[in-house]
């Protein structure tokens, strides 16, 4: 390692595997007599995102720049169900981020195959290399979605589970969008306040909506109106709740699935552990 000098000098820490845990400065002596107590300690400038330590347990100890994961996916744009081919080195870890979140760990010619609609990130991590992120953009569907080929990483939990995951989805939504409109505690007078509207309109008395209008200043039958209208925005929420609670219940595919959510303005997505 050269002389000893008093002057501090670049230092890292690694565990086992060659990965930098620690960068700092410290007096040469300190660092051999480290290295020499417990291992673990090399003197040199180094990034744990640029460098790795090879031969981390062995005499050949050194600094080495980590050199990048070079990958190319067949094609950036698969069908759902259709494999994305790509070659990657032994364990290569693969982290998937998007609609649905998931990890694997595969080597050689990978066929990926993503089953749900949406744009997806995906970083692979061979170590030492630094690690490699491509986009892949998976289009909605129509018709039957092919099998995947044997041996595929297939990223996805199923028809199922994106089913009930999308109903949820839109039940929630539905909720929220009830709630801004009207809190939950006054949503049953809601109902019975817009009969007694509609009683009005149709030429009825209504002690109800004429004791309101006067405490507003407003005139009954513009009131009664306003909340009829009202009333009639509750009921067209409800009819599309159910008619997309509906499609995704019929969706044979996830791709159905995600077009009845976007249909209203919806996306699909998994949090990771779901």
């Amino acid at each position: 390692m050269g002389p000893y000098t008093s002057a501090p000098v670049p230092f890292v820490r690694h565990d086992e595997a060659g990965r930098i845990t620690q960068r700092g400065r410290m007096e040469l002596q300190y660092i051999v007599a480290e290295d020499a107590e417990r291992g673990g300690i090399l003197a040199g400038e180094a990034a744990d995102e640029t460098h790795y330590v090879e031969d981390p347990t062995g005499p050949a100890r050194r600094l080495r720049l980590r050199r990048a994961l070079v990958v190319a996916f067949a094609t950036r744009e698969p069908a759902p169900g259709a494999p994305a081919r790509v070659h990657l080195p032994p364990d290569t870890v693969i982290a998937v981020a998007g609609p649905i979140t998931e990890t694997v760990t595969a080597s050689g010619a990978v066929d990926l195959v993503l089953m749900v609609p949406g744009t997806y990130q995906v970083t692979m991590v061979a170590w030492p290399r630094r690690p490699a992120v491509e986009t892949l953009t998976v289009p909605v569907a129509t018709g039957p979605i092919p099998e995947a080929p044997a041996g595929a990483v297939v990223i996805g939990p199923g028809l199922e589970a994106v089913r009930a995951r999308a109903k949820e989805i839109a039940t929630l939504h539905y909720a929220e969008q009830a709630l801004i409109s009207r809190p939950a505690g006054l949503q049953a007078a809601d109902l019975l306040k817009a009969q007694e509207a509609a009683k009005m309109l149709a030429g009825e008395a209504s002690e109800w909506i004429a004791e309101e209008a006067a405490e507003r200043g407003q005139d009954p039958a513009a009131l009664a109106a306003a909340i009829v209208a009202e009333s009639a925005k509750t009921i067209d929420r409800e009819r599309e709740r159910v008619r997309v609670t509906q499609a995704i219940a019929r969706a044979t595919t996830e791709s159905e699935v995600v077009a009845a959510l976007q249909a209203v303005g919806l996306e699909f997505h998994l949090p990771p552990g779901l």
